[in-house]
């Protein structure tokens, strides 16, 4: 497996905070499987605890993984500030640890994309479904490709969106995006201006799951595909729908070798 690339772009957990305050529109979506799965709940790369902590808040019983020390020590903060039993573990999403069993484990927010080699996809996919109970479900959240952006050109920078920063200010987030069709890696580099200088500098890489790969990926790591959204609102899948919203269960809970889940199609 290739070591995981652009973490440092996770080690400053207040700016991130910070960067996502206003991001709720998932929430609900997240928060409503929790409600339904009853727990316990796994969410892998929970960061800071945005979707992990309102899941606490109503009661579910629910466990947060992240990679990064400094995104768990702040969640941590912010669950022990609200007395939330949180279960906080810091691990690789490819080497899931746990001697609990869980009713959903769902990775939100295209955090999977950080997983750029075949090896690194199937070992995350096999070791979230290996710590599902029967009958439990993995949720996958990722961007649906849209080729008129990984078209884009990198000399063609692109207002990407406004953060607050920390001490009230207004950044205007630039830019700039090149996609390595070999490799199926979308990189960004994101330039954070304050009155249109520089403060701050990103880079990311996301790589890019097209649905019927993503599907075979699944099907590879023992999955069968249950149900499938095209975003936060239970839309169906279509080739424009911003989203892949997977909702996957484990082929040997489902007693055979291959086909769909009893009563659902495969989309």
């Amino acid at each position: 497996m290739k070591p995981l690339k652009d973490l440092a772009v996770y080690d400053d957990a207040d700016f991130y905070d910070q960067e996502f305050a206003a991001r709720t529109h998932d929430i609900p979506f997240f928060l409503g499987q929790a409600v339904r799965a009853g727990g316990p709940v796994l969410e892998v790369a929970c960061g800071t605890g945005r979707i992990t902590l309102p899941i606490a808040r109503v009661g579910v019983d629910v466990t947060g993984l992240d990679i990064m020390p400094s995104m768990l020590a702040r969640a941590r903060q912010r669950a022990e500030g609200e007395r939330l039993p949180v279960q906080w573990l810091e691990q690789d999403c490819r080497d899931i640890r746990s001697d609990r069993r869980f009713a959903l484990v769902f990775s939100a927010t295209n955090a999977m994309q950080h997983l750029h080699d075949l090896d690194s996809v199937v070992a995350f996919l096999t070791s979230a479904r290996n710590v599902l109970r029967p009958g439990g479900t993995l949720i996958l959240d990722v961007f649906n490709p849209d080729l008129a952006k990984l078209c884009r050109l990198p000399e063609s920078p692109y207002h990407h969106k406004s953060v607050v920063d920390r001490d009230g200010t207004t950044l205007d987030v630039r830019a700039t995006t090149r996609y390595d069709a070999a490799a199926q890696v979308l990189r960004f580099t994101l330039d954070y201006l304050r009155d249109g200088v520089c403060v701050r500098t990103k880079k990311v890489s996301m790589r890019c799951f097209f649905p019927e790969e993503l599907l075979a990926l699944c099907r590879l790591a023992g999955l069968d595909v249950a149900q499938r959204y095209g975003d936060y609102d239970h839309s169906p899948f279509t080739s424009a729908s911003p989203k892949q919203l997977l909702f996957c269960r484990s082929r040997a809970a489902n007693g055979r070798t291959g086909g769909p889940v009893k009563g659902k199609s495969r989309l």
